[in-house]
C-alpha cells in the first residue's frame, strides 16, 4: 500500500457545499472548530449601505479570518446596497486565504442562501454577479464538482439564519437539485 506523504501534513477536508453550512449564531463557533477555522468577526455595517465597506471585510479577510455581515439590505434589489454586496463577494472571492476566512452572511431564508452562494460563483469566474444574485440556479450549483463546490465555501463560509429557521433552512436546501 502506497500512502502520499503530502496527505499527511494537511489539515480537515473543506466540507461540501451545503455540509455545515447553515447555522444559528450560537452555533458558530462550534461548526468552525470541526473545520479548523478560526472564530469570526462580525464587521460593522456603513450607514449609508447598511453593509460593511469592502476594505473594512478585506482586512479581516486577510488575517484569516471569517467575516461576519449582514446581506439583506444588498438582497433588496437594485441600488448601492446591491453594488456594495457585490464589491463584497469579490473581495472574498478574491482574498485567496481558503475555507474558514470567507463571508458568513446573516440570511433569513433558503432562498437568501442560494442567492449569495450564485453570487459566490459569479464573482469567482468573472460572471454577472448581480444576476446570480437575483436568480440563482440552486440545481446548478449542487451539480458542480466536489472542488467547485468546496472553492465556493471559501468565500461563503456558512450562513447564518435564526435558530429557529435552522432546520427548515438546512431542509430547503437540502431538496434543492432533486428530481
Amino acid at each position: 500500500m502506497t500512502v502520499s506523504l503530502e496527505l499527511l501534513s494537511r489539515g480537515p477536508s473543506r466540507p461540501d457545499l451545503l455540509e455545515d453550512l447553515v447555522v444559528a449564531g450560537s452555533g458558530l463557533a462550534a461548526t468552525l472548530s470541526r473545520w479548523s477555522a478560526p472564530e469570526p468577526v462580525e464587521v460593522s455595517p456603513e450607514p449609508a449601505f447598511g453593509l460593511p465597506g469592502p476594505d473594512a471585510v478585506a482586512e479581516v479577510l486577510a488575517a484569516g479570518t471569517a467575516a461576519v455581515v449582514d446581506v439583506a439590505p444588498g438582497l433588496a434589489g437594485p441600488g448601492p446596497a446591491a453594488d456594495r454586496l457585490v464589491d463584497l463577494l469579490a473581495v472574498a472571492a478574491h482574498s485567496g486565504v481558503g475555507f474558514g476566512s470567507g463571508l458568513v452572511p446573516r440570511c433569513v431564508d433558503a432562498g437568501q442562501v442560494w442567492a449569495l452562494l450564485a453570487g459566490a460563483v459569479a464573482a469567482m469566474t468573472g460572471g454577472d454577479v448581480r444576476a446570480a444574485l437575483a436568480d440563482p440556479d440552486a440545481a446548478a450549483l449542487v451539480a458542480l464538482s466536489r472542488s467547485a463546490r468546496e472553492a465556493i465555501r471559501d468565500v461563503v463560509t456558512c450562513a447564518l439564519v435564526p435558530a429557529d429557521a435552522v432546520e427548515e433552512v438546512s431542509a430547503d436546501l437540502a431538496s434543492a437539485g432533486r428530481p
